[in-house]
């Protein structure tokens, strides 16, 4: 008896504090752990675990001191996996693109014989007069040369047809839609844009920039369930992709969209969606008073900067360059607006506090939008006025405790979007004034088979220079520009250190000295996407008090070969704590 009881005593002995820890864990919903963390930090600091207790990262360290602090609901084992934090893509057209998943591809269409053929199909399961749209075509594959309307004509009668080119800012249509637009000889460019005509005068189909609103304004609006399928598809895929937040271009009326998706948890990104620059102030103001009553969460849904339009794009040549393009003397591009008026609505958007984000594809039109910037902090300065009126900071949603500061602090944080092609002396700019340089590593992959012929073996070294922009110590968040682009991250980050195409051309890269290091680019698609719209205080790296948005990848992205990025994917995506896609399942 006294053997037995010794023997239990003992047992208790050792089995007592065993007990006590387990009762004295904390218990969280998820721990990944025995991994490779990547933060995402200034240091890229390195470590293997992760608590997350519902939608926030309560601790990061090892997994032997993690797994002794916390009860888990749900454990992985990440068997040495990288883990990084969710994909933040800065420059996307979501809804756009969601609604282009639904209409006719152009994409990767090697000849004008082969979009007939896919527009010919269209037409096989549409009702005469109905439209025809779609979005894709690249004339640069097509022997470098426009289409036309008689094209379209010879497969569509009797539809009207609009096709945006692949950068959206060019559209080509048949001689239904111009009818339909009321477009003959006698028809004026509107300003900051043009409609291409053939040796008689006639138009060809092809309406430049601001010109496309003539047909593209008379296109029926998708209705409720192309709205709701199409973005759904978008989510699918965003989630496929580990992207968690996105800064979407589609305007303000696509928030009653995403609100609706909010309301029915269904909405599996973060989005700070843009208002329109060319909208008046007061209209602004308006929107943005509705948009509050809404009482939305803001980490799920945001407003934050005013997109608008300085110049085109290289590949149609409407880009607004200083000198002509190199392959096309006499043609300089096309400015959206004069230099006076686009610092006239700078200055007065400033002032009211609103951050703005410009499109500037061209050297020409960075120093425009550079110069706006400039005069608008000049404005400020003046009379000693440099800090932000507190009545204007109602308009910038920064869910973060940035306080009043001097603009010098660049509380706005004003956006250059693309920064494509910058002159020498203007890189310094970007610095000096705090203006954030988003770009998207994807276009010189895409642009690099025409891009000297246009820019010239000098000037082409200001082209897609994201390693120079970063040695000036500039903001530098990276997006996809989809549907420009796949909505692809992966492809974003090969781009950024390899500067290859997917066959890996050319050997060492294009102009390789522009590339990065996976490390920097890793950041570049989080922690710098955070802080373009304000929200580096709640992710964009793995830390106590960070939303837990989290990527468990197929591959280690800093160790593997530049081409392996290509074929590595998500094995979970985490969105606000919980698992929203897990490959295979």
């Amino acid at each position: 008896m006294l053997k037995n009881l010794l023997k239990i005593t003992l047992v208790l002995s050792l089995c007592l504090p065993n007990l006590v820890l387990a009762q004295t864990k904390q218990k969280i919903s998820l721990l990944l752990y025995n991994g490779k963390v990547f933060t995402a930090d200034e240091k890229f600091t390195i470590v293997e675990a992760v608590a997350v207790d519902g939608e926030k990262i309560v601790a990061v360290g090892t997994s032997n001191e993690l797994k002794a602090r916390y009860q888990a609901a749900k454990e992985i084992d990440l068997q040495g996996k990288l883990v990084t934090p969710g994909f933040n893509d800065a420059h996307v057209h979501f809804f756009r693109g969601a609604l282009s998943l639904l209409n006719v591809s152009l994409f990767d269409s090697k000849t004008v014989e082969e979009a007939k053929t896919r527009v010919a199909a269209k037409v096989k399961e549409t009702k005469a007069g109905e439209w025809i749209i779609g979005r894709g075509w690249d004339h640069t594959r097509w022997a470098n040369k426009f289409p036309t309307r008689a094209n379209l004509d010879a497969v569509a009668p009797n539809n009207p047809v609009y096709l945006v080119r692949v950068d959206g800012h060019v559209g080509w249509a048949n001689s239904a839609a111009l009818k339909l637009a009321k477009i003959d000889k006698a028809t004026k460019n509107p300003e900051g844009g043009e409609i291409e005509r053939d040796a008689n005068g006639e138009a060809t189909g092809i309406l430049k920039e601001t010109a496309q609103g003539l047909v593209g304004g008379l296109v029926p609006p998708p209705t409720a369930e192309q709205q709701t399928k199409g973005m759904e598809l978008a989510l699918k895929m965003a989630r496929e992709y580990g992207i968690t937040s996105v800064q979407d271009n589609s305007g303000y009326e696509t928030t009653k969209l995403y609100r609706e998706f909010l309301r029915q948890n269904k909405l599996t990104v973060r989005v700070a969606e843009w208002q329109d620059f060319e909208d008046s102030v007061e209209k602004l103001k308006q929107q943005r008073t509705e948009f509050a009553a809404f009482k939305d969460n803001p980490s799920r849904l945001k407003l934050t900067a005013l997109k608008g339009y300085v110049d085109g794009t290289l590949g149609s040549k409407t880009a607004a360059m200083l000198a002509p393009f190199s392959d096309d003397a006499g043609n300089s591009g096309i400015p959206r607006r004069s230099s006076e008026e686009l610092t006239r609505m700078i200055v007065e958007r400033d002032k009211e506090g609103f951050q703005i984000a410009l499109h500037a594809i061209g050297d020409k039109a960075n120093r425009m939008a550079l110069d706006g910037f400039a005069e608008a902090r000049k404005n400020r300065q003046e009379g000693g006025r440099n800090q932000i009126n507190p009545n204007a900071l109602r308009f910038i949603n920064t869910n973060t405790d940035l306080g009043l500061t001097t603009y010098g602090d660049n509380l706005i944080r004003h956006r250059i979007e693309h920064a494509q092609v910058v002159n020498p002396a203007d890189f310094k700019r970007f610095e000096e004034l705090g203006i954030i340089a988003s770009m998207q590593p994807t276009h010189a992959v895409s642009d690099k088979r025409w891009a000297e012929s246009r820019l010239g073996e000098y000037r082409v070294l200001g082209a897609y220079a994201w390693h120079l922009m970063k040695s000036y110590n500039v903001h530098i968040p990276f997006g996809t520009d989809f549907p420009v682009e796949a909505i692809n991250p992966y492809a974003t980050l090969y781009a950024a250190v390899s500067r290859q195409d997917a066959e890996g051309i050319p050997a060492g890269g294009w102009q390789p000295q522009e590339r990065l290091s996976i490390e920097d680019a890793i950041r570049c698609h989080t922690y710098e996407s955070a802080y373009a719209e304000f929200a580096e205080k709640e992710k964009g790296e793995i830390k106590i008090g960070m939303f837990a948005d989290l990527i468990v990848h197929s591959k280690d992205l800093t160790t593997i070969e530049p081409r392996e990025i290509l074929t590595t994917a998500p094995v979970y995506t985490i969105f606000n704590g919980a698992i929203i896609y897990q490959r295979g399942n």
